[in-house]
């Protein structure tokens, strides 16, 4: 018992002292950014950048770049984890129910993924929940490699799933999953400005829920917030049990004044799917809000029969593979052994646009078709139609 008190507090210490280094650190590098800007420091550091001084100093100092330390390391139900962050001075804060890309490396290689803040901006710290997932490897390097103390790389905050302003006097959150992030981060911040209205908060999972603690203290502080929790599979060995699913008739249970209620749906394909063709079918089309976690595709996307064959040549590594138009050309790159920057893989932050020199592919979101030499394409949402050459 003795020593797991002393294990705490040394951990609580920790956390407290990387608190106040980080916001000293900010604020004294403050006074020099301007100078650290001019031309002429940029000159003296060729040909390197003034960055890369600037981190021998501390890692997360940077004139442009979002570094932020990792203040703490918890896990959630549910295989998650999550990161308190403590950002460098270039962050500008954001919006309850947006999201940020995050960068890390591991094993040397750099990877871009795009995570929903489960804080609020009332909050001291951000906030990063990671649903650890098969084959995920942000999400297994967030539950078994992060640690408070070390630095990653954010974006600023991006998306618009965010509450109305002023704040409607009903609201309806439709989640399952890890779809239930930006949802805690407008729960967060309607609970900081005491919200008075009604709050129904409707997640499905299959037998644990994310935050359920933290959730129910909410509660005890929104009276008017209702949380249903619907478990698709409370009982993983009971085969006979029918799932739960989102339904009409679940709606009307639970929260009976949905047709009047600023909706907010965030989750799997399926699920955003299912809600907004009821709301679509109603004519409530204009009050739904949608965080999508992938792409909702044009109308065939992929074509139909079997799939167009193609030479891909990579001009600037000196490589050519045999493509398809099955797949986008940043998982085609990736698997020819190159490691194009890319970031959300929705077609959302743009990191992985690319100059296409010839050839013709197809925007998967949109449809469209680019076929003049010397286009700007995004790797992540653009498959080829022809032999392509990539300036990549």
């Amino acid at each position: 018992m003795t020593f797991s008190i002393a294990s705490t507090a040394f951990h609580l210490d920790r956390e407290l002292m990387l608190r106040l280094w980080s916001a000293a650190s900010a604020s004294a590098r403050k006074p020099v950014a301007v100078l650290l800007r001019t031309r002429l420091v940029s000159a003296a550091c060729a040909p390197h950048s003034i960055d890369d001084y600037l981190e021998l100093f501390d890692r997360t100092w940077s004139l442009r770049k979002i570094r932020a330390r990792i203040i703490a390391v918890r896990a959630e139900r549910g295989d998650a984890t999550s990161l308190w962050l403590a950002p460098n001075e270039n962050w500008r804060s954001f919006r309850a129910g947006q999201y940020v890309r995050l960068s890390v490396r591991i094993g040397g290689v750099r990877y871009d993924r795009c995570f929903s803040l489960s804080s609020a901006p009332s909050d001291r710290e951000l906030r990063l929940t990671i649903r650890r997932l098969p084959g995920g490897r942000v999400g297994e390097w967030a539950a078994t490699a992060a640690h408070a103390g070390g630095v990653v790389e954010l974006s600023q905050a991006c998306g618009d799933f965010v509450l109305p302003e002023p704040v409607p006097p009903r609201l309806l959150f439709i989640s399952a999953g890890s779809g239930i992030t930006p949802v805690m981060s407008l729960l967060r911040q309607l609970s900081h400005d005491r919200h008075t209205g009604e709050i129904t908060c409707l997640h499905y999972a299959r037998n644990e829920v994310i935050f359920d603690q933290e959730l129910a203290e909410i509660a005890r502080r929104l009276p008017a917030l209702r949380f249903v929790p619907c478990l698709t599979r409370p009982d993983a060995r009971d085969l006979t049990r029918a799932r739960v699913r989102f339904s009409l008739e679940q709606l009307q249970t639970h929260a009976p004044g949905w047709a009047d209620s600023e909706t907010f749906v965030c989750g799997p394909a399926a699920l955003e799917a299912e809600v907004s063709a009821l709301y679509g079918a109603r004519g409530l089309a204009d009050r739904l809000h949608v965080e999508r976690f992938v792409p909702a595709l044009a109308p065939d996307a992929f074509g139909g029969g079997d799939p167009v064959r193609c030479r891909l040549v990579f001009a600037s590594s000196g490589r050519a593979v045999d493509g398809h138009a099955r797949t986008s050309l940043l998982d085609q790159a990736e698997r020819a052994g190159l490691q194009p920057a890319h970031g959300c893989r929705m077609g959302i932050c743009h990191t992985c646009k690319c100059k296409k020199l010839s050839g013709v592919v197809r925007n998967q979101l949109t449809g469209a078709i680019s076929s003049e030499p010397g286009e700007e394409i995004q790797l992540c949402i653009s498959t080829p139609q022809s032999d392509v050459t990539l300036d990549l």
